[in-house]
């Protein structure tokens, strides 16, 4: 089997557009401007109650969430960001500590930021330890965690109250490429595969997954962290894909979608040669096909076993399943092509994908001649040879190429 060398293309990270520039001051400032007073409110809250909250610290924090709607929804998208935060993959965390400025030379609580602004308010401050309320100092450093279901995690303990400030504009704002439910749609693999005319490939995803391709196919295959899909433009493919329940595999070509957790089943679709129908075929395992769109109930949707197989149209529509061998699922495999009841015209485009044909049809009513035969791909022309065997035709050459014409009558 010949393989074509593929480059893939690399997905963009999650990370793209977020320099080490970020860390900067005068960066952190201004996202800290970019946040109302109410959602900066709420920030110095989320700082206060990482560490515990004294009863009157308590009683003054339940007060100002029940002075307005929009103070308990800040506190809320605040506690949201940082159960997301928390929730962000090792490779995930190791970028965003560089992306932020971590501070793990201060260990400060929260309960002490909050007691240095007390006393800087109190009359007996000194000018030198005066830190006003309205935004925290670049010495201030807090047990950084929202009071969120996960508890939090220690480098998060450890951001400064400008960093965590940064990473909520980011989040709670939605700007960039920071927004974490961005992150989550963003594909951890795709590439695109194809064989020319003749060639068969093997491809071989990251989740283990395979697709053994034949001549003259297309495949897009794209890898999120929930679910898998392949688009198939065009060809015939057959899939060895890898179980995994908690990522769904699609195929999606023409109209039609499949939908498997892990199995072997084969695909056909083949529009270059006038035909948008789709045939799937299931080998091992269980599959659901369906239309890709229009069907939202699954009225249409087929359940197919090992040895069944169902025909899409266009729009998707799903035909009766009929019972095939596994064999017969991709004959290609062995380097074979079988047609029951084919018109000669389409037999010769099919074959056309494998090889040069130099041939041509003396008219329409050979092209229409109905065929049954299976064909040895490694030998198209013997099967050429043969037609005037089997068909009221005769070859005669014309101008270099093949034509075949019909017998008179």
């Amino acid at each position: 089997m010949n393989e074509r060398p593929s480059t893939p293309r690399q997905p963009p990270t999650p990370w793209a557009g977020v320099s080490n520039e970020e860390t900067d001051d005068t960066e952190d400032v201004s996202l800290l401007d970019a946040l109302s007073p109410v959602e900066f409110e709420a920030l110095r809250w989320t700082v206060r109650c990482a560490d515990g909250l004294t009863p009157a610290e308590q009683a003054e924090f339940d007060a100002w969430l029940a002075a307005a709607p929009a103070q308990r929804a800040a506190c809320d998208e605040m506690a949201a960001v940082m159960d997301a935060i928390d929730d962000i993959p090792g490779a995930g965390t190791a970028r965003l500590r560089t992306s932020v400025a971590i501070d793990d030379a201060q260990h400060s609580s929260a309960r002490d930021v909050a007691a240095d602004a007390r006393a800087a308010a109190s009359p007996t401050a000194s000018p030198a330890d005066d830190v006003p309320l309205d935004r925290p100092s670049k010495a201030e450093t807090a047990h950084a965690v929202a009071p969120s279901r996960s508890g939090g995690t220690p480098w998060v303990r450890r951001l400064t109250p400008h960093a965590l400030a940064a990473m909520l504009a980011l989040g709670v704002l939605g700007g960039g490429w920071f927004g974490w439910d961005h992150w989550q749609r963003q594909p951890v693999f795709s590439q695109a595969f194809a064989t020319v005319r003749g060639q068969q490939l093997e491809a071989r995803l990251p989740d283990g997954s395979r697709l053994q391709m034949d001549a003259a196919t297309q495949a897009d295959v794209t890898l999120y962290r929930h679910r898998r899909q392949v688009v198939l433009p065009e060809g015939q493919v057959v899939f060895h894909v890898q179980g995994d329940e908690a990522r769904p595999f699609d195929v999606l070509a023409g109209g039609t979608r499949i939908t498997v957790v892990g199995t072997t089943f084969a695909v056909r679709y083949t529009p270059s040669l006038g035909s948008q129908a789709v045939q799937v075929t299931v080998l091992e395992g269980k599959v659901r096909v369906a239309r890709a769109q229009g069907d939202v109930a699954g009225l249409e949707a087929r359940e197919l076993l090992p040895g069944q197989a169902v025909g899409a149209d266009a729009q998707g529509h799903l035909g009766a399943i009929t019972a095939t061998a596994p064999a017969n699922a991709a004959p290609w495999l062995s380097a074979r092509a079988s047609f029951d009841n084919v018109a000669l015209a389409s037999v010769l485009a099919e074959l056309r994908r494998y090889g040069d044909l130099p041939l041509r049809l003396g008219d329409a009513a050979v092209g229409a001649l109905r065929v049954t035969a299976s064909v040895d791909l490694r030998d198209i022309g013997g099967f050429v040879r043969s037609l005037p065997q089997v068909l009221p035709v005769r070859l005669q050459q014309r101008d270099g190429d093949t034509e075949i014409v019909g017998l008179p009558r």
